[in-house]
């Protein structure tokens, strides 16, 4: 007679990794150790590929690589303590660029737990990863009850995608992990009155929607701002028909860069404190704005009582924390993306705006240009970019580090149809473009994966050129080599007198020779510091089978520019435009400034 599978024992690792895997979660990364040994050891034994990496942090973001691919829950693991610890960077990370990722961390065995909290520590490596991180999660709870797991596993996977997605933790003690239970009776969050509670869905409202769509009716000089929350609530089919139908002109966040090709006819530019010039001007002269997944932070709006002072702005986000919190808002509506812009579609129709787009357009012909200039035979890396992108067609996938080079990208890069560009602007950690590239490119089979990094951020997490070779991941490495942290000299020029400390190598910080480096863990390497090399140097990376790296130096007093500066409005950037022609750049702005009342 089969015997009852109420009556059926499990270790709680195997109990875990199996609901993962049925739930079609096949993959995670980690850096092992003792504490995380037996769950490690259950992926092992059944088919679970969890990849080494050799740091926790990129093992962190590795995982949001595969998160950011697969539209799904990306996996990270680490032991107890540095482990545990490691990985906070990451889990920022994940959670500010609102990424879905599990982490599980193991713990020290319950009974050598410093439980009341009296004692510094008790077990070896023994670290409350709990309440470390309990600020920068959407979850985070120590699971000590063997009998819990799969309420605990079956709650923090819920959250992670429920809402405004973001990392869940669960801590693991080592015997916890090793207990078994009866899979049968154990006790399950999906049907359970707290799943009812927490789930979280808003019916977009007819009355909103039909409220917008007059607004983009009566507007005279509409603009649309796309934000990150288009590409994570999948809404990018829906924006795109409503820019259509409603002939809706656009501008973009730096996170938002990639829902919809930036070379649109109706794509105006990224906005913001390094955004392009002509992006800025546009929404100073709008009388509406209609903001979809976008947080309207500092860094995109600059000087607050300055920004689109004289616009409508309609804010539509999933997280009602983000609305009305940084400027005055005509409407500010909770709500899925996607769900609403499919309502409000319904009942917009396309409207000519011909003197506004001549405007427009006239504004990205004048400013949409490269404002700064290299020396004869120096590499500008703007133009660089351009070359690159001229190289990658619809779908591709690229990741971007963040300093100087993330900002010469954005100005650089023309977005195709279905291309992924996976970078960070919340957390904004350097070294995370390489393990990100790696978890994107594991997650789709090996995929080609082009990485954009610069030399300070390549340091931070050089060691995982080696998880690159191992598993024989096609990934194209460019690293803009300008031995400096430009971004730093540009701030430290501006505001610290001209006192450059840790950024160039006069004052502390340089990097190596990131050819000899790339090929001593075995990857074919080039170099180009001259522009006359930098084409057939391109061509070569693009064509070479099989990973590879790419060092292109560039000057190190090209910056970031144009940028803003904080007493100033946005579209105010330095270096400054001639006063009269400034006023021009405006004329929209300053018509609505000497008629409030029309």
């Amino acid at each position: 007679m089969a015997s009852n599978t109420r009556d059926k024992k499990i270790k709680v690792a195997d109990y875990a990794v199996d609901y993962l895997m049925r739930l079609g979660i096949t993959q995670g990364y980690f850096m092992n150790g003792g504490m995380i040994a037996p769950i490690a050891d259950a992926c092992y034994r059944k088919g679970f590929e969890l990849f080494t990496m050799h740091h926790e942090q990129a093992a962190a973001f590795a995982s949001e690589g595969q998160a950011a691919v697969r539209r799904d829950v990306g996996v990270a693991m680490a032991t107890s303590g540095p482990g545990a610890t490691n990985l906070v960077t990451g889990i920022a990370s994940a959670y500010f660029s609102s990424n879905p990722v599990l982490f599980i961390t193991g713990q020290v065995n319950t009974y050598e737990s410093n439980a009341g909290g009296e004692r510094r520590q008790v077990g070896f490596q023994e670290t409350d990863i709990v309440s470390i991180t309990k600020g920068i999660t959407k979850y985070a709870k120590l699971v000590n009850d063997p009998l819990s797991i799969a309420y605990e596993l079956e709650k923090a996977l819920f959250i992670t995608k429920d809402g405004r997605m973001g990392p869940a933790l669960l801590d693991l003690p080592f015997d916890v992990q090793r207990s078994n239970v009866y899979a049968g009776r154990l006790k399950h969050f999906v049907g359970s009155e707290e799943h009812r509670r927490l789930t979280h869905k808003i019916n977009p409202g007819i009355k909103d929607a039909v409220l917008v769509a007059r607004e983009i009716s009566i507007s005279k000089r509409p603009l649309v701002l796309i934000g990150h929350g288009v590409r994570l609530s999948d809404a990018v089919k829906e924006v795109a028909k409503l820019l259509e139908k409603a002939n809706l002109p656009f501008v973009t966040s730096l996170l938002g860069t990639d829902a919809i090709p930036n070379g649109h006819r109706l794509c105006y530019g990224m906005i913001g404190t390094y955004g392009q010039r002509y992006a800025n001007l546009a929404t100073a002269n709008a009388d509406m704005i209609l903001v979809l997944g976008a947080r309207l932070d500092v860094r995109q709006i600059g000087l607050k009582s300055e920004f689109a002072k004289h616009a409508k702005i309609i804010h539509v986000d999933i997280d009602c924390t983000e609305l009305n919190a940084s400027v005055k808002e005509h409407m500010s509506i909770e709500s899925d993306i996607g769900d609403f812009v499919g309502v409000v579609l319904q009942y917009v129709a396309k409207k000519d705006r011909v003197k506004w787009m001549e405007y427009l357009d006239m504004l990205r012909s004048r400013y949409g240009k490269s404002e700064q200039t290299v020396r004869e035979g120096q590499i500008d890396p703007i133009k660089a970019v351009s070359m690159l992108s001229s190289r990658y067609a619809d779908g591709s996938i690229v990741t971007v580090d963040v300093g100087s080079h993330q900002m010469w990208f954005a100005h650089g890069w023309t977005t195709k149809n279905g291309q992924s560009i996976l970078t960070n602007g919340g957390m904004a950690p350097m070294g995370f473009a390489l393990p990100a590239a790696i978890g994107a490119s594991l997650a789709l089979g090996k995929r080609e994966v082009l990485a954009v990094t610069g030399d300070g951020g390549l340091q931070v997490n050089i060691q995982e050129l080696q998880t690159v070779v191992r598993n024989k991941l096609p990934i194209k490495i460019v690293v803009f080599n300008n031995n400096a942290l430009v971004m730093v000299t540009q701030f430290q020029s501006e505001f610290m007198e001209g006192r450059i400390h840790g950024s160039v190598p006069e004052g502390g910080y340089d990097s190596p020779d990131f050819v000899k480096i790339a090929k001593a863990y075995g990857i074919p390497a080039e170099s180009s510091s001259d522009s006359s090399t930098l084409e057939n140097k391109i061509d070569w990376l693009t064509r070479h089978k099989g990973p590879c790296l790419l060092e292109i130096k560039v000057p190190q007093d090209y910056w970031a520019l144009p940028k803003s500066r904080g007493n100033l409005p946005v579209h105010d950037m330095f270096p400054f435009l001639d006063r009269r022609e400034y006023r021009e750049a405006i004329r929209y702005a300053r018509k609505e400034a000497m008629t409030p009342n029309k």
